[in-house]
């Protein structure tokens, strides 16, 4: 292992904000997986959980079409379909229903029925050749003729009816539900044509209608079935069959299905056979989508990722415009190499940004154990990355990841001197200078209780904060020289379950967010929670994650956005993608280099947030002044090498990291061309710093390391 040089995360940005005037949020909700698709022949028409993607079957450009640039009004779009005219409809998570004109949505319509409310959720729609709509849904199936609305469920169709999973409709006109059973609708009347076979549907049954006018279907746990009209016939499968999520057919009238996690079979000779080839293998045989289109290419896609292979050339693309597999976020991470980094919940890759918007996948280390959680992450460099998972630690040293078998761990924390502390269950584990030690009840003052937080502050001082949730909830401070010092529930009742990270602002004062409501503060003498205090006033009361920046300005994140307070002034950033909901879904923010705040959801994906100020003067600035620090890090100097294209007045500041100024040098007026200033880095302690260039009052900032 090497020497640990260098301190976690930077939240705080260096640039004076002022009162924070806002852009709005932009999504990077991930589109996670093709849940229907309409081929035009040109173009594949993509349903996904972030909008229409439509993808060139040429040369693979992809267009999306979401509520940021049309009129829809959810981008979860469950069900696409044809009608016989040849327009294109969709339907979107809540059941609404939409024309798709090629640029934009259009003919809005929704179940006219008192079974409908706004809990209903679309399974698949589709619309019969005499223009009549079919909707299937969680409270059963809508039906529009004309303009009038019905609708059916068990009434009509028997106990063995659920939920309407699936749709299909025959050259004859006659609608096919795919339910616990399935159902017939002809001439008025409703039958259950699978009543005599063997099969028991289970959630999400899929039926596909092939080019000789069988039926197929699968849902059932052991058997696939076939419905010539007249008689069934049924396949047996040697794995679950739940798994079985879809059919189609290549030219030459070949039936196959597709299966989330054991590959893809073709019927041959009266029996399921499993395919397997160069396209398949590179998903694992993990194939959630797959379909084979009017020229004979076949199309598999697994999260976010999409294959197609063109009579043997296959070329592989993303249905989305970045690498975020889910809209799961667990957790958000600013990397010490200027990458930002997310770990959801149950992908394979962190996805990581760049400085420059650069998406790009990092595997995951190779799991220790079955069922093991990823809970952390912890960037020191390209070369350094650490991760706490359910089993322990792992290093990636640039070529490969190395185990460390320890208890569970959940999160990292970082003193100046580089030294780590790992949070687990019961003790606090600290890696330094290649040696592993830790605190537990045996050999401090923790006690049994199960750790739920903890962080250093400014002065490299430990936080720790435990309970059992409901009683006994302290928190302690371990100094530099030893002391320990312990805060409890009973001395300040304010303090109640408190979880997740510390935070320490600008002026040294101490957050951590509360279990149920807000976020606790400590000022030196009395612990409050503010957030509680002023429930009133706000529109959320959680505080999952908490952040802030140079100016003093405080963020909390809860489950719909982030509340702001300065100078005892609250505020509100909703993210209005994000429903209102009476939940407590957990979100996690963190700050990039540039000053952009991102935010990210359990359910509801990923968002970024730019002040005006940083967006008008930082991120464009940047790349005309080519800011270059060299060495770091550094001892006791360091050069900055940039260009200005104009003559400019300049200064140049160096701040630590409670966004103290340390180090001012005037520059003066310089003409333009390259220019190369040496800084006078003695009277700094080792750490991180943040050294600010100003031009003509714009500014750029870069890290630094200080280290002798």
């Amino acid at each position: 292992m090497k020497v640990l040089q260098m301190t976690l995360f930077f939240a705080l940005s260096v640039l004076f904000l002022g009162t924070v005037q806002a852009q709005a949020w932009v999504s990077y909700q991930s589109q996670q997986q093709i849940n229907d698709l309409v081929d035009t022949g040109d173009d594949l028409l993509l349903a996904t959980d972030a909008g229409l993607v439509m993808m060139n079957k040429d040369n693979l450009e992809k267009t999306i079409f979401s509520n940021a640039n049309t009129t829809l009004t959810n981008d979860h779009i469950v069900a696409i379909t044809e009608a016989p005219n040849g327009s294109s409809w969709i339907g979107t998570y809540d059941a609404i229903l939409f024309q798709f004109n090629g640029t934009d949505f259009q003919d809005m319509t929704m179940p006219d029925h008192e079974a409908y409310d706004q809990f209903t959720q679309l399974y698949d729609f589709k619309i019969a050749p005499n223009g009549d709509f079919w909707v299937g849904t969680t409270d059963g199936i809508f039906h529009r003729q004309g303009q009038t609305w019905s609708h059916y469920d068990q009434d009509e169709l028997g106990t063995s009816f659920f939920e309407a999973w699936d749709i299909e409709i025959n050259a004859a006109g006659e609608v096919l539900i795919a339910s616990n059973d399935i159902f017939k609708f002809a001439d008025g009347v409703w039958s259950n044509i699978s009543e005599t076979t063997t099969m028991n549907n289970y959630l999400d049954a899929a039926l596909f209608r092939s080019s000789t006018g069988a039926l197929f279907v699968a849902g059932d746990l052991e058997h696939i079935g076939r419905f010539d009209g007249t008689q069934w016939y049924e396949y047996d499968i040697d794995f679950n069959g739940s798994e079985v999520v879809g059919f189609t057919e290549d030219v030459d009238g070949n039936i196959y299905f597709n299966s989330k996690s054991n590959g893809i079979f073709k019927l041959e000779n009266d029996a399921f056979v499993a395919q397997a080839d160069v396209q398949t293998e590179a998903f694992d045989n993990k194939t959630p989508y797959f379909y084979i289109d009017q020229q004979n290419n076949r199309w598999l896609n697994s999260n976010i990722r999409l294959s197609v292979n063109k009579n043997g050339l296959i070329e592989n693309t993303l249905i989305a415009p970045h690498t975020l597999e889910t809209n799961s976020s667990k957790q958000i991470h600013q990397g010490l190499n200027g990458k930002m980094y997310f770990l959801s919940y149950t992908q394979d890759n962190f996805s990581v940004v760049d400085a420059d918007g650069n998406w790009s996948f990092f595997p995951k280390p190779p799991m220790a154990m079955e069922f093991e959680f990823f809970n952390d992450i912890l960037v020191l460099a390209d070369d350094e990355i650490w991760v706490a998972t359910g089993a322990g630690l792992y290093l990636y040293d640039g070529e490969e990841w190395n185990f460390l078998a320890l208890d569970a761990c959940y999160s990292f924390a970082m003193d100046s001197q580089g030294k780590i502390y790992v949070r687990s269950a019961a003790k606090i584990y600290i890696l330094a200078e290649e040696t592993l030690s830790e605190y537990n009840a045996g050999n401090s003052s923790i006690t049994n209780l199960f750790i739920s937080a903890h962080g250093v502050d400014a002065n490299d001082n430990l936080w720790v904060a435990s309970g059992d949730f409901e009683e006994d909830n302290v928190i302690q401070k371990r100094e530099t020289d030893g002391t320990w010092t312990t805060y409890t529930a009973a001395d300040h009742p304010e303090i109640n379950r408190p979880r997740g990270d510390f935070y320490f602002d600008v002026e040294g004062t101490v957050w951590v967010s509360d279990d149920q409501v807000g976020a606790l503060k400590f000022d030196g003498e009395n612990w409050t929670n503010p957030i509680k205090e002023n429930i009133s006033e706000l529109e959320n009361y959680n505080a999952f994650s908490i952040t802030g920046d140079a100016d003093g300005q405080l963020y909390f994140a809860h489950q719909y956005g982030v509340t702001t307070l300065k100078d005892g002034v609250w505020g509100e950033l909703l993210i209005e993608q994000v429903p209102q909901i009476n939940s407590s879904i957990e979100s996690n923010i963190q700050f990039d280099d540039a000053g952009t705040l991102w935010w990210g959801s359990r359910t509801h994906g990923v968002f970024s947030y730019t002040p005006e100020m940083i967006s008008a003067t930082t991120n464009s600035f940047a790349a005309t002044t080519n800011l270059a620090v060299y060495p770091n890090p550094a001892s006791n100097h360091t050069t900055l090498d940039f260009t200005i294209e104009t003559a400019a007045k300049l200064s140049a500041s160096i701040y630590n990291q409670l966004g103290q100024l340390q180090v001012r040098l005037d520059l003066g007026t310089l003409p333009a061309g390259t220019v190369r200033q040496e800084l006078d880095l003695t009277n700094l302690q080792n750490g991180f710093y943040v050294i600010q260039l100003e031009i003509n009052e714009k500014m750029v900032t870069k890290r630094i390391i200080v280290q002798r």
